[in-house]
């Protein structure tokens, strides 16, 4: 949403802004609901934008194909947190959906046909928005979080760059990740942590601190209380593929099932 309403100021009103929004889950996946409240405050904000919310429907089962190119192009990560986020990355980076004109409108066919995707990575590493760093910071403090945040950018190029770049670009388009742009890092590192994030305060309130002040101050009132939720399962593709291969969304948590391997080493 930031990313959207910034975009917005630096693009002339003439041109489209396309946004993806991929579901497993239908009408009913968080992610979804939060686009469509989304695409409404944008709307308000940016009157004279015309933004496309292309909603991305797919059904996992149903995948295989897909599923098994994706693991092609996800090598060397081989997990099925790997495997979930990079099905739901490339299918919305395709762009093939269906136009969300509100809610009393019947949707129509539409691909975008935008050639670069600017992508969120790098904020929640940057601005503590993830779980474990609210244990850190419980367990170690302020030292403890600083550690952490440290190495999440040491090793996004590994964990997640590679793997985005390669899925984005398998549908002949370019990604680019405003929040790791050097001036944005430097920025973020020159202010103290406690004005980034507060992590004694709940979810959606104190994790990425900065980052809703942004929103709120862009005019995104409601998506700056918005809780953190990854693209796995904010489409609910993690519940899909935890039924498919472990059962049960229960029988997969007792198996850690987002760092379970898939396949094993062609060595």
């Amino acid at each position: 949403m930031i990313i959207a309403a910034l975009l917005h100021q630096c693009v002339d009103s003439e041109y489209e802004i396309d946004l993806l929004n991929i579901s497993f889950d239908g009408e009913s996946a968080p992610d979804r609901i939060t686009a469509r409240a989304g695409l409404n405050e944008l709307q308000k904000i940016a009157s004279s934008r015309r933004w496309n919310l292309v909603e991305i429907d797919a059904d996992l089962p149903k995948l295989t194909s897909e599923t098994q190119h994706v693991m092609s192009l996800i090598n060397p990560a081989k997990t099925y947190m790997d495997l979930n986020i990079g099905i739901a990355l490339w299918l919305a980076a395709r762009g093939d959906g269906w136009l969300y004109e509100g809610t009393h409108c019947e949707r129509v066919k539409y691909k975008s046909e935008s050639r670069i995707l600017l992508v969120g990575s790098g904020a929640d590493e940057q601005c503590a928005g993830y779980g474990r760093h609210k244990t850190k910071f419980r367990n170690k403090s302020w030292l403890g979080l600083d550690e952490e945040m440290k190495l999440d950018m040491q090793r996004i190029w590994k964990r997640n760059l590679g793997r985005d770049d390669r899925i984005i670009a398998d549908n002949g388009k370019e990604a680019r990740f405003p929040f790791l742009d050097e001036d944005v890092i430097k920025t973020l590192l020159d202010i103290p942590l406690w004005e980034i994030a507060d992590l004694d305060q709940p979810s959606g309130v104190g994790d990425k601190k900065i980052l809703r002040e942004v929103a709120r101050l862009l005019g995104l009132n409601e998506a700056a209380t918005l809780p953190k939720r990854a693209i796995q399962f904010g489409s609910r593709i993690a519940r899909e593929s935890n039924r498919k291969n472990f059962g049960s969304n229960r029988a997969a948590n007792q198996a850690s099932a987002g760092s379970v391997v898939i396949y094993g080493s062609s060595d």
